[in-house]
């Protein structure tokens, strides 16, 4: 019980800038992150159990493989939470229920967990539940509800199936307790498909409940491309809510670079089909750029090393400065495209190479060192005797 629940209109941080520019999931609502084996769901939500903003992180393993269940026992421990200095083991609560335990306790992980988090959430704290795996907690229940002989439904799993995945999620709220203080239980949920089909009973009901679809792809994970979220299918529903958020935390214009990065993505996926039949060469120099343009996102922006001691989190100050480098030179490398230059000139400016490794070489105690890349990208692909632009005003 609640004395009133209240809107969710900030972002959860994640540190990721795939999810948080993209795709971001509020404070206090609900979020999925699908994929098949080996895609990077357990080692994703680990890093997001490292990094976001939260005060408590309760992290159940359901059903899944008592290996992953000792390696988070191994390495939380070791990490130090960056605001306060101690370790993130102190924040963390851990609730193992392999895949060789009874089914019964499966079942009842998910519930554990939950209630753990609000009794925290009821205390006035932010807290994040990551939940591994949502499908082999409904696996568990179809095992039950088949030895209770009740009739099955889709693909086996019990009709109520629906049902008890909404109540699960819809616990997830950001709320004034009735002791008048404000927490929030935020529920980030795996699912693992069979095969990676998103169109299966699990995945296809948790998209009904949740605001936040984060789908991982099998392709950028074997390319070794992390987070492996592809951006065409995955969506965030409340992220119109947040653009006040960023305004006030530096990024007036994050709701329409959103926009346009989403855009320039699509593009690429159509561009790349057509490219696989006819050469990349045979394109005109403009789609030759677009395909250079998401390539800068995709490297620049959406890739982040879980390993990386410097790019493992980016705090939303400096995804902003490197959002906002990106879609300059976007926006001049078309200036000098029409003023004749080409593609493969563009793709060769030194400029470019900086930009693809920023995330790497500017840590968070040097976000001030991106203005020196401003001097450089305007005059690169400054007209010829224009005078170079002031960093202020180019932004």
């Amino acid at each position: 019980p609640v004395t009133q629940r209240l809107p969710a209109d900030e972002p959860l941080v994640t540190g990721q800038r795939i999810l948080d520019t993209l795709f971001p999931v509020a404070r206090g609502g609900r979020a999925a992150i699908a994929g098949g084996f080996g895609t990077g769901k357990t080692v994703l939500q680990e890093t997001l159990a490292k990094w976001c903003h939260a005060d408590i992180i309760v992290y159940v393993g359901c059903g899944e493989r008592g290996n992953e269940m000792a390696e988070v026992l191994d390495e939380f421990p070791r990490p130090v939470d960056p605001r306060n200095g101690r370790a993130l083991m102190e924040r963390t609560v851990i609730i193992a229920n392999a895949s060789n335990m009874p089914v019964a306790a499966r079942e009842a992980s998910i519930y554990t967990a939950v209630t753990v988090a609000e009794y925290f959430r009821d205390q006035g704290l932010h807290v994040a539940l990551m939940a591994d795996s949502t499908s082999r907690w409904a696996e568990a229940l179809r095992e039950v509800s088949g030895r209770l002989g009740e009739l099955p439904g889709e693909a086996g799993y019990p009709a109520y199936l629906g049902s008890r995945l909404a109540e699960f999620y819809e616990r997830a709220a950001r709320v004034r307790t009735q002791g008048g203080r404000e927490g929030s239980l935020t529920i980030i949920g795996a699912v693992s498909p069979p095969g990676g089909d998103f169109s299966e009973p699990v995945t296809s009901h948790t998209k009904r409940y949740v605001g936040c679809f984060w789908g991982l792809d099998r392709e950028r994970a074997q390319a070794r491309f992390y987070p492996a979220i592809h951006p065409l299918q995955s969506y965030s529903v409340d992220a119109s809510r947040f653009a006040t958020w960023w305004t006030a935390h530096g990024n007036d214009n994050w709701q329409r670079q959103r926009e346009k990065l989403l855009a320039l993505l699509d593009e690429q996926a159509h561009l790349e089909r057509m490219a696989r039949i006819v050469g990349k060469d045979a394109l005109p120099p403009e789609q030759q750029l677009t395909l250079i343009a998401a390539d800068l996102v995709n490297e620049a922006l959406l890739r982040q090393s879980a390993f990386s001691a410097t790019d493992r989190y980016c705090s939303p100050a400096r995804q902003s400065e490197m959002l906002r480098l990106v879609m300059r030179f976007i926006a001049l490398s078309r200036e000098a495209l029409a003023r004749g230059m080409a593609p493969d000139e563009i793709a060769s400016l030194p400029v470019l190479r900086r930009l693809q490794r920023m995330g790497e070489e500017v840590g968070e105690d040097a976000i001030a060192s991106f203005a020196a890349l401003w001097p450089q990208l305007e005059r690169e692909l400054a007209a010829p005797g224009a005078a170079v632009a002031e960093t202020g005003d180019a932004r």
